[in-house]
């Protein structure tokens, strides 16, 4: 088959329309994430909501309307815990890793039967990917873009400068709940293209990536952007040529990005003397 011949397959245009906003909202968000050290809160988040996903498949209905759910509650937790000295919020994600995956292992011993769909949302899976689910992504794209503009100067100034934010009266607080549970959602919003396991590589690796060879955060955020799409793209390309899962394949174009560019940034240094 031509290449080209690729797009006019429905379930490629399904999944290249969902890679293309996935990539632009969790590089969107990654940008403040990775910064405020807070890139463990991806696999936390995603491994965790697999409790939802569990209990969704337990009763029959919509696995992912309960992982978003799940998700919710646990970046408004996180936002939360920030203002609450007796915890942290890595360890916070660390007891919601712990404890969702180990409730989805036993709520999933009690559905009979082999699980493929399972692996699905464990991995990813193109031809899982329905127009219906497109057309929610789109609105939730839509919605998410238009808050990102209302807060873009606070999330900005809240990533450089916490304190900063307080002194000029910008909404910090209602910026961390945006930041956290926006992340949360768009996390889930992206495990049946990549699958949990590796959802989170879209959101952390790309902005690694940039920060070695951006010199200003305009130029890193656009970086970000066209690395997490261009991976995502030739990622899902290479799946259906190769018959490989597409998560494994976006995250090992990602991954083999960011260690080109770190070794050329090294080997550039110069060392410095004593």
């Amino acid at each position: 088959m031509d290449i080209f011949e690729l797009f006019t397959l429905p379930f490629m245009q399904r999944a290249l329309l969902g890679a293309l906003m996935l990539s632009i909202l969790l590089g969107l968000f990654g940008t403040f994430i990775v910064p405020r050290r807070l890139g463990f809160m991806a696999d936390g988040i995603s491994h965790a909501s697999l409790l939802g996903i569990a209990f969704g498949l337990l009763v029959e209905v919509y696995p992912l309307i309960f992982a978003m759910l799940l998700a919710a509650f646990f970046g408004t937790l996180l936002a939360r815990a920030k203002d609450y000295g007796r915890l942290t919020q890595d360890g916070l994600v660390g007891v919601f890793l712990a404890g969702g995956m180990s409730g989805a292992i036993i709520m999933m011993s009690f559905v009979p039967g082999y699980k493929p769909e399972l692996l699905s949302y464990l991995f990813g899976n193109l031809l899982s990917i329905r127009w219906i689910e497109i057309f929610a992504l789109i609105l939730y794209f839509i919605i998410t873009l238009m808050l990102f503009r209302r807060q873009w100067r606070s999330l900005i100034i809240t990533t450089v400068h916490s304190d900063l934010s307080q002194v000029i009266g910008l909404p910090a607080t209602t910026t961390r709940y945006f930041l956290f549970i926006g992340t949360s959602l768009t996390l889930i919003a992206g495990v049946k293209l990549l699958g949990i396991i590796l959802v989170s590589a879209l959101l952390i690796i790309p902005v690694l990536t940039a920060n070695q060879i951006g010199r200003s955060f305009r130029s890193t955020f656009i970086i970000t952007q066209l690395i997490s799409v261009w991976a995502s793209f030739l990622g899902i390309i290479m799946s259906y040529i190769l018959d490989i899962p597409t998560g494994p394949a976006i995250a090992l174009l990602l991954a083999l990005k960011f260690l080109l560019i770190s070794t050329i940034s090294i080997l550039k240094k110069k060392p410095q003397r004593d």
